[in-house]
């Protein structure tokens, strides 16, 4: 569980960096027999490349739990304490881990060969049931914290689609018709109203606000049942 989940927070870091336009490069060791080796292959490519920071991602491990465990970031260097204490924090706030904070370590064979700033994630304890839960409802909250926290920037939010009213008139829908689009609109959970003339005839259905994607969908499964329909 460890490597995967591991291999599986570095991606998506990864991802979330590439949206803001950082350069990154992605490493998953799948050649080494040892630890040994382990850490001179990461070392070697890491120092391989032009960058500014080294970062790799572990998950802890102590013994198993119920209690909460939380995260910390180990580092070696001054430069590397800023960045580690900033980022435990922000993986502590996005998820509600428990803040273990940053830890100096001398003795990683991570930290000591990079040549650049160097951290190490711990995310959280695979052995904490607390931890545990945690991490996997609040996974892409804190591969996004990482990201942010280490480029020092927002990932921008996306924007909402624009909304247009749509509004269906028809020759009267049947009580099977009403009946049906009622269903779809609650299924969707789109808001819609069944409109009636003043003498209880000829039936329309109007939507609230639909972005485009939602209109196309919508369409789509009106001209599949041959309705009539005009867009205001």
């Amino acid at each position: 569980m460890k490597l995967n989940e591991a291999r599986r927070i570095v991606s998506k870091v990864a991802d979330f960096l590439k949206e803001m336009n950082c350069t990154v490069y992605e490493f998953h060791d799948n050649t080494s027999k040892n630890q040994d080796d382990n850490i001179h292959n990461i070392v070697r490519y890491h120092n391989s490349k032009s960058r500014d920071l080294d970062v790799s991602v572990h998950l802890n491990a102590a013994s198993e739990t119920n209690d909460p465990r939380g995260a910390e970031v180990l580092y070696v260097s001054e430069s590397g304490k800023v960045i580690a204490e900033k980022v435990a924090a922000a993986i502590a706030k996005a998820s509600g881990l428990k803040n273990r904070g940053a830890k100096k370590r001398t003795n990683l064979g991570f930290l000591n060969g990079t040549k650049k700033t160097a951290i190490l994630i711990e995310v959280c304890f695979v052995d904490s049931k607390a931890d545990v839960v945690l991490y996997k409802s609040k996974f892409d909250e804190i591969c996004k914290a990482i990201a942010e926290t280490i480029l020092g920037k927002k990932l921008l939010e996306p924007k909402s689609d624009p909304v247009e009213s749509v509004q269906i008139r028809t020759g009267g829908l049947s009580p099977e018709m009403v009946a049906e689009i009622g269903k779809y609109f609650v299924d969707k959970k789109w808001w819609a109203q069944i409109q009636y003339t003043s003498d209880g005839s000829n039936p329309t259905a109007l939507t609230g606000g639909l972005s485009p994607k939602n209109r196309k969908e919508f369409e789509t499964w009106l001209k599949e049942r041959k309705w009539w329909y005009k867009v205001l």
